[in-house]
């Protein structure tokens, strides 16, 4: 085995698209065990890395992927042990083990218990495994995002788009690599989640490497070519509303990991793909079709490089009112979105870690009016992003300082068209093509105060040059303290700014949107300060999380609908408020068999003021009191469990409870809801699994948005059954 000169020293690497684990190997007397050697596996894969403790007993690995993995520790004349932890991006897990001297029968000490807390973090997050997305129900269904909403407090689906925290300003990042966009949400999912290894949901106490959006930040780390060797599996689902998926997937490795390569392929169609406007269901079907790939090449102990590639297109028909269907209403929306980045994550003998991501991202989205609307719309919206994310890394004694950029191009080509088909017989027109570019600099240090101590703090500067031109610096703090027999005390300030979306409009659509009542503002970017505490607690195996935040927000981003044309535009409202309590739990493996869940929110999102950016009819209240934002929704609340059973048989279920969202603009509520969702299947052996999935079981119907201006009136989904059988084999 080669180690690394890095690891002989004080310095060594962190990485910021992963984490870096520190064991400390001591013996009975607390004493530190140099080179004894130390191996950490993946507990979904067969990925290994090895090292050897330095004279202070200290191994450092840097570059581990996050996700679950099994440490273990020997050195001659002890009995080996092993721990089990959870790995977090741009955060250091310590794990401090003691070895036993031998006996005559030598036995490994094994930790059941799952390292869950981090004791130097001040973030809040969720790490999702990729047992959880195979098991939960409907977790695993192309286009679902219920992996995130069936685990993050405060997290559902409204009006199709994945609302966070009281807000929707989320971004994503594949691998740790961001995923620009300017626009204000996306129809479906940007990824498949079989193709999901393990999701780590950000959800506060960013750190400044971190991105630009509060309300959530969402890592995906995608299945590898080290899941196995020479693997494939093909999974075929059918279901309720003439549901169909096959998806197919194949990967390896070379036997000393220098090489290993995953690339899947999907198709989907369902009548029901949008979020429902009536009962029945009509006009709804949806297809779609998506591609992954990824190359993982270690060129040495010092280099490695990755490739990742994604692409998907969906086709969907714009949900009818029954009033709607009789008119022969014939609306479309379709969408294109491609995300390809290299990264090159390069250790230096010196101890710094250098990692370079160039990325490219495309993303069209069409609106296609049927010929028979009042409205015809027509919008056919181009983005193209180009940039890079980059940092550099080093541990200095007690410090772990970073630096680095995350800056990109983009072009934004659009035509957008509008045309009476009754009364004037107006039309219009406007054809746009806009630049913007948007720089990010970044720099923090985490510094290890004591062993139970660690303070964070860093600053992010940011400047958007498009249609405005605005720059902020917003400065990020926060503290860990581990506290004995409790947990880890946490605490964070946040400053964010969220630049604006790139489009806008003008011209003859200017005037057609001012004379039906409309008014039009420049869209400046949303400005945010967030205070955070929390508390995690490990008991017996068992996480429970606390955290309350305040976030106050200046011209907050929000969406308003145009006429019947079901389109959003931004909009920014003058202040935004946001105030929370959430908690999760998550239990342990219980007699070998039961595994238990839940995340609860309790949350006030609104805002306050004049619309001061966009278009829009909306008026606020006139005392210039608070009003609720169209998701304000008080309660939320989800659990789940999932059950091992004899021959190969396993249970699962979910039960989600909202407390209702807003009824018209306010200031009450729709009624609350609860649904239950099951899921049942069977390995029959090592190649063939069945499945059976039934959510919203009682089929229960209910609103979760009922005429407001800002987002219409929307239908939960209803009951969907479902069977899939998954086929695994090797070549």
């Amino acid at each position: 085995m080669v180690v690394l000169v890095a690891l002989l020293t004080v310095h060594a690497a962190f990485a910021q698209v992963s984490g870096t684990v520190r064991i400390l190997a001591a013996d009975q007397q607390n004493l530190p065990l140099p080179t004894a050697q130390v191996t950490i596996k993946a507990v979904a894969s067969a990925w290994t890395q090895t090292d050897i403790t330095n004279m202070e007993g200290e191994a450092i690995l840097p570059a581990i992927p996050v996700g679950q993995y099994l440490v273990t520790v020997t050195f001659e004349g002890f009995s080996p042990a092993e721990r089990q932890i959870v790995v977090a991006s741009n955060t250091i897990t310590r794990v401090s083990v003691q070895l036993q001297i031998a006996g005559v029968a030598e036995t490994v000490e094994v930790a059941r218990v799952i390292q869950s807390v981090n004791p130097e973090s001040s973030r809040t997050e969720t790490v999702v495994g990729r047992n959880d997305i195979i098991r939960d129900p409907g977790a695993d269904q192309s286009g679902s995002l219920a992996m995130i909403t069936n685990n993050s407090p405060g997290a559902y689906m409204l009006h199709d788009h994945l609302h966070s925290r009281g807000g929707h300003g989320v971004s994503w990042e594949i691998d740790g690599v961001p995923v620009p966009s300017s626009a204000m949400a996306v129809v479906g999912a940007q990824f498949d989640p079989k193709d999901v290894d393990s999701l780590e949901v950000n959800r506060g106490g960013l750190s400044t490497n971190l991105g630009d959006r509060p309300y959530g930040v969402f890592n995906v780390v995608p299945r590898s070519g080290f899941e196995s060797s020479r693997f494939g599996d093909v999974t075929a689902t059918y279901g309720s509303h003439q549901l169909g998926n096959v998806h197919a997937a194949f990967g390896d490795h070379t036997s000393d990991q220098k090489l290993a390569y995953f690339a899947s392929v999907s198709g989907n169609r369902t009548d029901r793909g949008l979020e429902r406007v009536d009962i029945p269901v009509l006009h709804d079907a949806a297809h779609s079709v998506s591609g992954f790939a990824s190359v993982v090449y270690n060129k040495s102990t010092n280099d490695q490089f990755r490739f990742i590639g994604a692409s998907r297109t969906d086709h969907f028909e714009v949900p009818n009112t029954v009033e709607q269907q009789a008119f022969g209403i014939d609306d479309r929306e379709a969408g294109t979105d491609t995300f390809v980045n290299f990264t090159w994550l390069h250790t230096s003998n010196t101890g710094t870690v250098v990692t370079i991501s160039p990325y490219f991202h495309f993303n069209r989205q069409q609106y296609i009016g049927g010929p028979t609307s009042p409205l015809v719309t027509s919008d056919n919206r181009t983005s193209n992003y180009m940039g890079a994310y980059a940092t550099v890394a080093r541990i200095i004694g007690r410090h772990t300082v970073r630096v680095g950029t995350d800056s990109f191009v983009e072009h934004d080509d659009s035509i957008f068209g509008l045309r009476e088909t009754t009364g004037l017989r107006r039309s219009a027109t406007q054809s746009e093509v806009l630049w913007s570019n948007v720089t990010a600099l970044f720099a923090e240090d985490s510094y290890r105060v004591t062993s139970a101590l660690t303070l964070n703090g860093g600053l992010r500067f940011q400047r958007f040059e498009g249609t405005v031109a605005e720059h902020a610096t917003s400065p990020r703090l926060g503290a860990a303290l581990a506290v004995p027999h409790v947990g880890v005390l946490r605490g964070s300030y946040s400053q964010y700014y969220q630049h604006p979306p790139t489009s806008t409009i003008s011209g003859p659509i200017l005037d057609f949107a001012l004379s039906e009542g409309f008014g039009f503002l420049p869209v400046f970017g949303e400005h945010d300060e967030v205070w955070e505490i929390g508390l995690g607690i490990p008991v017996r195996g068992w996480t429970i999380d606390v955290d309350a935040y305040r976030n106050m927000a200046n011209n907050l981003l929000d969406h308003d609908v145009l006429g019947n044309s079901n389109l959003l535009f931004p909009l920014s409202i003058e202040h935004g408020r946001v105030r929370a309590f959430e908690s999760t739990i998550r239990s342990p493996l219980l007699w070998h068999r039961l595994q238990l869940h839940s995340a609860f929110a309790y949350q006030i999102a609104e805002g306050r003021g004049a619309v001061t950016g966009g278009m829009t009819d909306f008026q606020p209240p006139a005392n210039n009191d608070y009003f609720f934002l169209d998701h304000d929704q008080r309660v939320t609340f989800n659990s789940g469990a999932t059950l091992d059973l004899p021959k190969g048989f396993w249970a699962s279920g979910t039960v989600l409870f909202g407390s209702g969202f807003l009824l018209g603009d306010g200031p009450d509520h729709l009624a609350g809801h609860t649904t239950g969702d099951v899921a049942v299947g069977r390995t029959l052996n090592e190649r063939v699994s069945l499945r059976f999935t039934a959510t919203n079981l009682a089929n229960r119907q209910y609103l979760t948005g009922f005429e407001n201006s800002f987002a219409g009136t929307h239908w939960a989904a209803p009951r969907e059954l479902s069977i899939q059988m998954r086929y695994k084999f090797n070549y």
